[in-house]
């Protein structure tokens, strides 16, 4: 990141006659989907002796935000700074895959992302790219009242490392604005630790959270 951070820096010190219309912001919002952030198997008795149910602690699908500034390089070459945001409330999943959203708490999420971004064609109206570059996540959770006993939620902002990677077609109407759709994933390490969820480790599982963002949104050069 802080690679791509200094590239950026400098092309930026470049005399402006080199990068005619270089420079463009783009925005855009759609619905944010969460991986998972911490698994637990418990042992349950039953009739016929005892069994295992997995629950699956993550957030409920919400509207997220996103902007970003970009420079391009080239004709199919860019560095891209962009942050995404979305608030969400805690959604725990258990055996049989139904979701239940319950009222303990939610997660503010903010999301840094430095890509690089290819134009694989770089002429014409419809353009498509493809993007991938590392990711930081400072995950916000706010406790209301725990995650009964299956979960623990904790207090406080953590951040975790991770990358992210996507594509996305634009459309571009005039030589300054376009239309842009974009999809990416975004992989960073889980907020929680297994001693946040139960005192013993045994049946839980931190696993790396896979994020989903689908964005429509207009990205204007200038």
């Amino acid at each position: 990141m802080w690679k791509s951070l200094q590239a950026l820096v400098m092309l930026s010190a470049l005399p402006s006659g080199l990068f005619a219309e270089s420079w463009s912001l783009g925005a855009g919002t759609g619905p944010f989907i969460f991986g998972h952030f911490a698994e637990r198997t418990t042992p349950i008795a039953t009739e016929t002796g005892s069994a295992t149910i997995t629950s699956h602690l993550s957030a409920a699908t919400r509207a997220g935000a996103t902007v970003d500034l970009e420079r391009e390089v080239n004709d199919r070459w860019a560095l891209r700074l962009e942050g995404d945001w979305t608030r969400a409330p805690m959604r725990v999943k258990s055996g049989g895959g139904q979701g239940v959203t319950f009222d303990a708490g939610t997660v503010n999420l903010t999301t840094l992302v430095a890509p690089v971004v290819l134009r694989i064609n770089p002429h014409g109206a419809l353009r498509f790219h493809l993007m991938a570059g590392p990711a930081y996540a400072f995950y916000t959770v706010h406790n209301r009242g725990g995650g009964g006993q299956t979960f623990s939620l904790f207090n406080g902002t953590r951040g975790r490392w991770g990358g992210a990677a996507g594509g996305g077609v634009e459309w571009w109407w005039s030589r300054r604005f376009a239309v842009e759709w974009e999809a990416q994933d975004i992989v960073t390490g889980s907020p929680f630790r297994p001693d946040d969820i139960a005192p013993s480790p045994k049946g839980v599982h931190i696993p790396r959270p896979q994020n989903g963002h689908t964005t429509i949104g207009i990205r204007y050069r200038f």
